[in-house]
């Protein structure tokens, strides 16, 4: 049996499951959420991720970051999180004081999120990976998924775009640490603000954009909430040497994956105006990126300035969602706009 053959029949036994599991496979959300009472559901999400920064501090941060991202992603709050550390063992010559400065990078973020780090699990791996299994909690009638999104209303995107060209571009020598310090920053920075405002302006349906990039994120809300997506290229907030870096020849192992998984939904500006360079952006991976949001017109104007009163500089509305098009099918539209 291979691994789609494998979800699908997890997805199918997920359908007879207790009624209480409000979000679990179906729709490739970004957590997990149980309804423990009438008033209190649980949240549950997990995710590591690969050293990106020559500070293990930083690194620490950002890994948590990541991870409690999914878990505003939902509209919920982070109560507890668990590291869940892959370290070499001594002998490999990593200095302990390098791994201590990760979980402490970690804990300080988690603590700042007014979430408690409460133990975790340590696996002897060759390569240094990291990050957190984090329980969140929410009103089980006020959780956002990414199968909420309705027609009418306006897409808002939260951080830059253009981590992973960073990334790849520091691993090649083509840029140093400090040309990243933008993006380390705002990779580091929590999805609280964005999360709890998302809320309180009444949305509809979010999720962060991470490893499936923004074409991949924003495909599953067109398929999870049965509409189409459009985006609006000059409208995306990105990192100024985005695609430079992309017609240096920039890109990442998965760039080609994240184009694929959305290719039966995918349809550029047929006047061609969203060149094939730009388009790339659109499947770059993301570490600890914004959160994309659909929220009613007259609400997303208002999110946007709550965010940027609160220091948010990148935020703002990249688009619409639109009705399934005339043969009923979810689909996700990229134009030139802005």
């Amino acid at each position: 049996m291979d691994l789609a053959q494998l979800l699908d029949d997890l997805r199918q036994a997920e359908g007879e499951a207790d009624p209480r599991l409000i979000v679990g496979l179906s729709t490739n959300d970004d957590a997990g959420v149980f309804a423990l009472t009438d008033e209190i559901a649980l949240v549950h999400t997990a995710d590591v991720i690969a050293p990106l920064s020559d500070d293990p501090y930083r690194f620490g941060q950002i890994a948590a970051a990541n991870s409690l991202s999914d878990v505003y992603a939902m509209g919920a709050e982070p109560l507890t999180a668990l590291n869940l550390a892959f370290f070499p063992s001594p002998s490999a010559g990593v200095p302990p004081e390098a791994l201590g400065e990760i979980l402490r990078g970690a804990s300080d973020t988690v603590r700042a999120a007014g979430a408690f780090l409460v133990g975790g699990h340590t696996v002897r791996d060759d390569d240094i990976k990291f990050g957190l299994s984090v329980t969140g909690t929410c009103h089980p009638d006020r959780v956002l998924t990414n199968a909420g999104a309705r027609p009418g209303e306006r897409l808002v995107l939260t951080k830059p775009l253009g981590t992973g060209l960073l990334v790849d571009a520091l691993r090649r020598g083509w840029v140093t640490e400090a040309d990243l310090a933008e993006a380390l920053d705002w990779m580091a920075a929590l999805n609280d603000i964005s999360g709890r405002a998302a809320v309180a302006h009444g949305a509809s349906a979010a999720t962060d954009v991470t490893g499936f990039a923004l074409a991949g994120h924003a495909g599953e809300m067109a398929r999870g909430s049965g509409v189409g997506l459009r985006l609006e290229y000059d409208r995306l907030p990105r990192y100024s040497q985005a695609l430079e870096l992309i017609e240096r020849g920039g890109k990442t192992g998965l760039t080609g994956a994240n184009r694929e998984s959305v290719a039966d939904l995918l349809r550029i500006d047929s006047a061609g105006s969203v060149s094939d360079t730009e388009q790339a952006l659109l499947f770059d991976p993301q570490t600890s990126g914004g959160l994309l949001v659909s929220l009613p017109p007259e609400a997303a104007e208002a999110y946007v300035l709550e965010l940027r009163e609160a220091g948010n500089t990148a935020a703002a509305v990249v688009g619409e969602v639109l009705d399934t098009d005339s043969d009923g099918h979810a689909f996700l539209e990229v134009v030139r706009g802005g």
